[in-house]
């Protein structure tokens, strides 16, 4: 019944998270849920349903997601709330004059870290510790440290992928079709804060998104110089294996003040303006100065 969980069948985490939830809307809090439409964004959405209360739910598309994700998203999250992006992906690049990499993520910032919550909103998110070493210090209860007016609640913080997925299994709740293809992850195709192995993987599941970002890259060149690229097929190989190799002989120095360049595990569900704020990001004229030695 809705509102109501027999802990037994799980332990205390469920009836856990459901309580907290249900205490944050009795102290009069607006809760809006970040949504993503993966599993940890399903499970999320479920306990507040469960919870009995009311909430808003905002999806951020962003030009680059998976077909499967939306229509997913459409067919079973009507509720659903859709912020349209500002600008799309492909035309991002081509103003930025440089792609996205793990150093400069000015997509993230476009449309991830572009809360559209209220500001007098509670944002919720799914964001779990054990999803990646980036996350291990994340808590239950955050503030941005770039505006202190926005917080953040994480209800399954602590909870491990196997608890998440039992969830799924035993209450037979719908996720995207892409998990049972073997991908693990349900965020941007082509995604440059994963590996060189993933975003061919990725690139060949999509070949139109392939064709897009090579379109991209094409008229990123136009009007522009660069030492190490002369096509977009240069842009295209440097996107998925250059930038990796950089990353790790960049690490390998470590030079003072250098982010680190390992595989980070954002994606789905990270907190939407989380706590580091992205401050360690840095511009595309030090991106293309230190990754390309221009």
């Amino acid at each position: 019944m809705r509102g109501q969980v027999e802990l037994p069948v799980y332990g205390d985490y469920v009836g856990q998270a459901i309580k907290e939830i249900q205490r944050n809307a009795r102290k009069g809090l607006h809760l809006c849920v970040r949504f993503s439409g993966g599993k940890d964004s399903v499970v999320l959405k479920w306990l507040f349903d469960q919870a009995g209360i009311e909430y808003t739910a905002r999806f951020s598309p962003t030009t680059v997601d998976p077909p499967e994700a939306l229509d997913f998203i459409r067919k079973y999250h009507k509720d659903v709330l859709w912020d349209m992006p500002r600008i799309g992906m492909f035309s991002l690049i081509i103003k930025k004059g440089f792609p996205p990499t793990r150093m400069c993520r000015y997509c993230c910032r476009e449309f991830k870290e572009r809360n559209t919550c209220s500001k007098n909103a509670v944002t919720c998110t799914g964001v779990r510790q054990k999803e990646s070493l980036k996350r291990i210090n994340r808590r239950k209860y955050e503030i941005c440290r770039l505006d202190a007016n926005v917080s953040f609640f994480n209800p399954i913080i602590d909870w491990t992928e196997e608890q998440v997925w039992t969830v799924i299994d035993d209450n037979h709740i719908p996720y995207c079709c892409t998990y049972d293809e073997g991908f693990t992850r349900l965020g941007c195709i082509g995604c440059p804060l994963t590996s060189s192995k993933q975003i061919i993987k990725e690139l060949r599941r999509w070949p139109k998104f392939e064709n897009a970002y090579y379109l991209a890259f094409k008229h990123m060149l136009e009007g522009r110089q660069f030492d190490k690229w002369k096509t977009a097929a240069d842009v295209m190989e440097w996107y998925i294996y250059g930038a990796e190799t950089r990353y790790k002989q960049l690490d390998a120095k470590g030079i003072e003040g250098q982010i680190d360049f390992s595989n980070n595990g954002m994606y789905e569900d990270d907190s939407f303006g989380h706590p580091t704020c992205y401050q360690d990001l840095r511009d595309v004229a030090d991106a293309k100065r230190v990754l390309l030695n221009e």
